[in-house]
């Protein structure tokens, strides 16, 4: 089929990357180089584009051998990995079409979401599970002595708290629910990531200090990630992120960019409950010390696409992220059992202790529970930050008594009909992020320069 004009435009830029290091590097090391790095993004767009037009293009997926046990009929060529944290992997290649029904088997199985890093090429792959999970160079101390996660912003925070609707947050589920679907491949995930930044910049409401960018990654086909950066005062170069995904998927879809995937639970409500907490924030003219950044991620459904891209390329970067909040599934909650359940693996030690801290001094007292659960390799967006080197921590939603998340994800049926038409449950997470948002990025102690009274 013909080739789109963007992919035409992607190759081309990385194809010109090759002209680029021809004509401005004398050292003949450093051009070949450049030239090697610049052929190798030109396969990975091509690889990437086979992905979005071809249903039977190689699909390259790292999961763990508990997995990959549950899919003998889906995958081949299965190899034997250990990464650089010691897990005990498979690196196995699939068809593009089949990665909705190995996402479906993660969760009819092991009663859990996402479970593997997918890749358009071996040699992508290959570097990923080679990639030591270290923080940067600048930041190579344990976060406990690189950042002191202390809880001292109660006169800042607890006031944000109160001001959170669920109201809100149900009218941003709803508007995202509305879309044929949200699927990386599909127009409707393009229209929906331009619709949340459009959305989170009017909250910021014109301030110098706040830009959004869209972050397109090679294997993310049309839909980019949204970003929006609070820039810090004091600490501008340490970074504080709170993400969640923004597409979704209907494990019965096959592929198809026109199947019906409201995903309300999975992960409209993520998205919702980061921007009631950008809201409130805004709304109080807070100014943080670090670096703030507000993420939608992009095609995490098909293999955490969207964060591993942007982790990995901060990590090459050097960004110093030393906080990462994930906010993925914040509104199901059936029978007893606690308020939020704080995930235990796959996440940093440091940071499940400051978000449990967080939990107890802001949560609890309101009359909220924590329990814990498991989640299991890659099963969301802060695998691929804890993938980096990266701080990481997650809160799951209740779900029911027995800890099990929304039965109706991937499907049809995740909307907010099937969850009681409400955001309440949601309402408690936002809650939490304005407290991870408020004591891992501190407020400004930096005064507003003063004007000169007109005479």
């Amino acid at each position: 089929m013909p080739m789109p004009k963007t992919a035409l435009v992607l190759i081309a830029a990385a194809v010109s990357g090759i002209a680029a290091a021809d004509v401005s590097e004398s050292d003949r090391p450093h051009r070949h180089a450049a030239a090697a790095h610049a052929q190798a993004e030109a396969s990975d767009a091509l690889a990437s584009l086979r992905l979005e037009h071809d249903p039977f293009a190689q699909v390259y997926i790292v999961m763990s051998r508990s997995s990959h046990a549950h899919m003998p009929d889906l995958v081949r060529g299965a190899s034997p990995k250990i990464d650089r944290q010691g897990n005990r992997l498979v690196l196995a290649e699939v068809r593009a079409h089949q990665l909705s029904r190995i996402t479906e088997r993660i969760h009819q199985r092991e009663h859990r979401c996402g479970g593997y890093f997918a890749f358009s090429t071996r040699a992508e792959a290959e570097a990923f599970l080679r990639s030591a999970p270290t923080r940067p160079p600048q930041a190579r101390k344990s976060p406990a002595i690189m950042v002191e996660y202390s809880i001292d912003s109660q006169a800042m925070v607890s006031p944000w708290l109160d001001q959170v609707q669920h109201a809100n947050i149900h009218g941003t589920i709803s508007h995202l629910q509305s879309y044929q679907n949200r699927y990386y491949a599909s127009s409707y995930g393009r229209d929906a990531a331009l619709w949340i930044q459009s959305t989170w910049m009017g909250l910021a409401a014109g301030r110098s200090d706040v830009t959004s960018e869209l972050f397109a990654c090679a294997s993310c086909s049309t839909q980019p990630s949204v970003i929006l950066t609070i820039r810090g005062n004091e600490l501008s170069n340490e970074v504080v992120v709170l993400g969640g995904h923004l597409d979704s998927i209907n494990a019965s879809g096959g592929g198809s960019t026109g199947q019906r995937a409201p995903g309300a639970d999975d992960d409209a409500s993520g998205i919702a409950t980061l921007t009631e907490v950008l809201r409130i924030a805004m709304a109080s003219g807070w100014k943080p010390k670090r670096t703030v950044k507000f993420m939608g991620y992009a095609a995490e459904e098909v293999g955490l696409r969207g964060s591993n891209a942007i982790a990995q390329a901060y990590k090459r970067s050097n960004v110093n992220v030393v906080a990462a909040l994930q906010m993925d599934m914040t509104n199901y909650k059936s029978g007893s059992g606690p308020d939020m359940r704080l995930v235990t693996d796959f996440s940093d030690p440091h940071m499940q202790r400051f978000l449990t801290d967080l939990f107890d001094v802001y949560l609890a007292p309101r009359g909220f529970t924590r329990g814990t659960d498991t989640c299991g390799y890659a099963c969301s967006d802060h695998a691929s930050w804890t993938a980096a080197g990266y701080p990481s921590g997650f809160f799951f939603e209740a779900g029911t008594a027995s800890g099990n998340g929304f039965p109706s994800i991937h499907t049809s049926n995740d909307t907010l009909a099937n969850m009681g038409n409400t955001a309440q449950n949601s309402a408690k997470f936002a809650q939490l992020g304005l407290a991870f948002l408020g004591e891992a990025a501190k407020t400004s102690t930096v005064e507003a320069p003063k004007r000169t009274p007109l005479r």
